[in-house]
């Protein structure tokens, strides 16, 4: 898989976790919305990062 494709599902699932907790949840989990978010965003951080060492490898 693609990283762009990961980052993009990564995006996607932060902002279905926030609609989540809006309109099913009615905002009282947002400590949990907070930590998956996180949790997400280092993923996507990494998986960013992988890619760009693969990019400076291949140059």
């Amino acid at each position: 898989m693609k990283h762009t494709t990961i980052l993009f599902i990564s995006i996607c699932l932060m902002q279905f976790c926030i609609l989540t907790n809006i309109t099913l949840l009615n905002g009282e989990w947002n400590g949990i919305k907070m930590w998956v978010c996180t949790g997400i965003f280092i993923f996507s951080c990494a998986v960013f990062g992988s890619s760009r060492i693969d990019a400076s490898k291949n140059t």
